[in-house]
């Protein structure tokens, strides 16, 4: 684990994910960010098969793809959060 870094939480609700972090994770504008809850503890998770979604608009993925994927995407995750 890197150095732990802060947040302030705006008035509406915003964070800032620190820079640092952004770059780490490879997070840019726009990216879409699952969100989670566990033992009082917010986890943050970039929703990568959103990119599958539009390969699908693009015809290069079908929808039933995308759904399985979403499923199996929130099957697993559901899993690392038992732990």
């Amino acid at each position: 684990m890197k150095r732990l870094k802060k947040a302030r939480i705006g008035s509406r609700g915003t964070i800032v994910i620190p820079k640092e972090i952004r770059d780490e994770c490879n997070l840019r504008e726009g990216d879409i960010l699952r969100i989670f809850t566990r033992g009082g503890k917010i986890i943050l998770v970039k929703d990568e098969v959103w990119e599958n979604i539009h390969g699908c608009a693009k015809g290069l993925i079908t929808a039933d793809e995308v759904e399985k994927e979403l499923d199996e995407d929130d099957i697993a995750w559901e899993r690392r959060l038992r732990k």
